[in-house]
């Protein structure tokens, strides 16, 4: 159920029927998104139709849905269609991109197999995101000594490629550069 249901009719008087035939079609929608903040409906009624607008705000995302219909009923109905429809693509954008990932952690783990290291399994805690600067190795090692980080990744800016400098426990430097 959604965190904070508000339906408001323009020239359409919002019974009880209508309130709960909104309120049991919506809950369809928690099926594909989690963490609803808030439900919108707006149904209105000109010139002999029925629109009903939904917008739906989940955490990460903003459903919004659009229906006409002579009946209010179906207005309802076709709008919270398309809103789970959306929700689906949604759902399945959102698992797509973590199964991408688990492949790539997998690969990554099965190399480390072939090293003939075991390791515990990792969850990542966080992704951080950062815009990589260009600079010099001599630049890079400046800031990273400032820092007080572990590594450092930056735009080499004599070969225009995206490299790593690390810091290990004695306070010496390695560069990481793809070839």
């Amino acid at each position: 159920m959604c965190m904070k249901l508000d339906i408001s009719g323009v020239h359409v008087e919002i019974t009880k029927d209508v309130y709960d035939f909104v309120n049991k079609k919506i809950d369809k929608v928690n099926k594909y998104l989690r963490n609803i903040i808030g439900c919108r409906v707006i149904i209105k009624f000109e010139k002999n139709r029925y629109e009903t607008e939904i917008n739906i705000q989940a955490k990460g995302s903003i459903i919004n849905a659009k229906e006409d219909a002579t009946d209010l009923f179906a207005s309802i109905e076709g709008a919270i269609k398309k809103a789970i429809n959306q929700s689906k693509k949604y759902k399945e954008k959102k698992s797509s991109h973590k199964i991408q990932l688990s492949k790539n952690y997998l690969s990554s783990s099965q190399v480390e197999n072939l090293q003939g290291e075991s390791r515990e399994e990792v969850t990542l805690k966080r992704v951080r995101k950062e815009v990589a600067k260009p600079l010099e190795i001599d630049e890079a090692i400046m800031q990273l000594r400032s820092s007080g980080e572990d590594f450092l990744f930056f735009l080499n800016s004599k070969t225009n490629q995206i490299n790593v400098i690390c810091k290990d426990k004695e306070g010496s430097f390695t560069l990481i550069e793809p070839y």
